[in-house]
């Protein structure tokens, strides 16, 4: 009852002094939430964070799916560092190489776009769990977002 489709969507809107991280799939979490297994903190202290940067959270779920959005000051000195998105897809995509993610990265009005679909036709084969694929995917990633912090700072 897993999900096989998944999208991240973050946009950091300096100008406007805005993050918003947005995650959805297409599995309704309420329905398919497990009482058996160990409750997750993450929610919980995503929420804390949107309310400590004056910011919201947002759960919607529907027969279609579950969509979480996050919205928070960009400059508010409470909000966390973002951590090393590069590293994250990467280790998503490592670990579930079955599901159709879909990376949408937004740094002031610049994106960056990647899925699993297009990044399993640039490898021609090679299995996306497979440890030569790592470094490559994540390099790529990296040089996507430098690509668009470098458009945003050119003149």
């Amino acid at each position: 009852m897993g999900a096989d489709k998944l999208e991240i969507d973050i946009d950091e809107e300096s100008a406007n002094d805005l993050l918003s991280i947005t995650v959805s799939n297409n599995v309704n979490w309420r329905l398919a939430y497990n009482p058996s297994r160990k409750p997750t903190n993450t929610v919980p202290m995503l929420h804390q964070v949107c309310d400590l940067c004056e910011g919201r959270l947002n759960i919607k779920h529907s027969e279609e799916g579950s969509k979480l959005t996050a919205c928070m000051q960009y400059r508010n000195a409470d909000r966390p560092a973002m951590g090393s998105a590069p590293a994250l897809i990467q280790e998503l995509i490592m670990l579930k190489p079955d599901i159709d993610l879909t990376y949408v990265h937004r740094i002031d009005g610049r994106e960056y776009r990647l899925s699993s679909p297009e990044i399993k036709s640039m490898l021609d084969g090679v299995p996306l769990d497979a440890p030569s694929a790592s470094q490559w995917l994540k390099e790529k990633i990296g040089e996507g977002l430098i690509g668009i912090l470098r458009e945003r700072d050119s003149p």
